[in-house]
């Protein structure tokens, strides 16, 4: 079985497709739908890829066609919420940069601690005024 599925599928599918019992057949046949078995988010659980595994071999060739087509739009649908995912993540990263410019900000920094500064000396100052006065 082993050199079946590293005859049949992708390299970084072996360790997981080893957990299974997978019709040999099936591999040779329909290497595709049982790479989109395995790489599927909506089978989750171990044995519910199992359980689809063990019915491949009583399923007509339509039901077949469907589960095909059905894991595929899932994998599309997938595939493009992660690239809106990855171009939204992209915009607020270029939108972060622009607007955060190092220099700035620490010439900003400076300004505020500048006033500050000022406001202390002044306070300071009109303080001593005051005790002056009493």
């Amino acid at each position: 079985m082993t050199s079946a599925i590293q005859q049949y599928l992708p390299e970084n599918l072996w360790s997981l497709a080893e957990w299974f019992n997978i019709p040999e057949a099936f591999l040779e046949s329909n290497a595709s739908l049982i790479q989109l078995i395995l790489e599927s988010k909506s089978l989750a659980e171990q044995t519910e890829k199992q359980n689809w595994f063990n019915l491949l071999p009583i399923m007509s060739q339509e039901q077949i066609d469907k589960l095909y087509d059905i894991l595929t739009r899932e994998k599309q649908k997938l595939q493009e919420i992660n690239d809106k995912y990855a171009k939204k993540q992209e915009e607020i990263n270029k939108k972060y940069q622009q607007s955060y410019n190092p220099e700035t900000y620490y010439q900003n920094q400076a300004k505020i601690k500048e006033e500050e500064s000022k406001t202390r000396d002044q306070e300071l100052v009109e303080a001593d005024n005051l005790l002056t006065q009493i």
